[in-house]
């Protein structure tokens, strides 16, 4: 796999499962949302800044995508760690930023069937504030 295929899979699924780690060492996956804006991923919390796998990633802690259809994280977390991972870092980009607004657009295009509240917020002033972009590790 190569980071390609984590910019596809964030690009066209629905969910995905982000891997992060546990201060101990376990690994936990979630399930969230991302867009892919001009072939760069990002990734909010909707949740601001308590979300743990946000406060895990900021913490300088491993982060991955499971690669697969990360919908099976909502389900059984246990099961989206058995896919296949592709290790990634993430940058943190300001609320201020230019491509705040199409991050914004496109969330609004790839979730238009979604519950409207859970579109709201992940275009909410909170979300923007903890946006990441999803870069290939160093």
């Amino acid at each position: 796999m190569s980071f390609d295929d984590v910019v596809g899979l964030l690009e066209r699924t629905e969910v995905v499962a982000i891997v992060t780690t546990r201060a101990g060492g376990d690994p936990a996956a979630t399930p969230i949302w991302s867009v892919v804006v001009d072939g760069v991923p990002y990734v909010r919390s909707a949740y601001g800044d308590g979300a743990w796998w946000y406060r895990h990633i900021l913490a300088g802690r491993p982060v991955a995508f499971a690669m697969g259809d990360g919908a099976v994280a909502e389900r059984d977390r246990d099961a989206a760690l058995q896919l296949p991972r592709e290790p990634v870092t993430a940058t943190y980009v300001p609320a201020d930023d230019a491509v705040q607004q199409r991050i914004d657009e496109e969330l609004e295009r790839k979730y238009a069937t979604a519950p409207r509240s859970s579109v709201d917020a992940t275009i909410a002033d909170v979300a923007r504030a903890c946006t990441l972009r999803i870069e290939h590790p160093a």
